[in-house]
């Protein structure tokens, strides 16, 4: 799991485009593909070189910490925004459906690292997927946060602006 943040912010960049194509069209058809290019956009996002928090020998043990400060506040702050510019509305609906997918195979992840789901038949087959395509560094350097993480930073800076 790379910075939570980076694919919250690419999930708000989906979202409020995902609005701006299919506002005016079908709701529920909108929001389905507005969650799948969520999707689609994090194994993209995963594929860029990227650092993370911690290595994974210790993702287990500061899974809360990263739960709440990486994931869960970045996601109320963002969508707090949306909410506070256009309250609720079809839009806030594309910036969650945006979100929701671009999180949603660290999601899976972290279920079967908990044991809560097991690996099986699609969930297996998205898991492979997701880890062939995830881009791993191969030394405790390449790992972790740097400068090759700035883009990142560029795509929050993006979101916010698009709200």
């Amino acid at each position: 799991m790379m910075v939570a943040l980076g694919h919250t912010a690419v999930g708000v960049i989906v979202g409020v485009t995902g609005f701006q194509l299919f506002d005016q069209t079908d709701l529920i058809g909108g929001l389905a593909i507005t969650g799948a290019a969520g999707v689609i956009s994090h194994y993209l996002a995963d594929f860029i070189p990227h650092g993370h928090f911690v290595g994974p020998d210790k993702i287990k043990q500061n899974l809360l910490p990263i739960i709440i400060f990486d994931l869960l506040l970045p996601i109320v702050l963002l969508l707090g925004a949306v909410y506070l510019r256009v309250g609720f509305s079809d839009k806030l609906l594309f910036v969650l459906f945006g979100i929701g997918g671009a999180h949603l195979p660290d999601v899976l992840d972290g279920l079967l690292m908990i044991n809560l789901i097991k690996a099986k038949g699609i969930i297996k087959m998205e898991n492979d997927f997701h880890q062939a395509l995830h881009w791993h560094g191969t030394g405790s350097k390449t790992l972790l946060l740097g400068i090759r993480d700035i883009w990142q930073i560029i795509m929050v800076f993006l979101a916010w602006y698009m709200i």
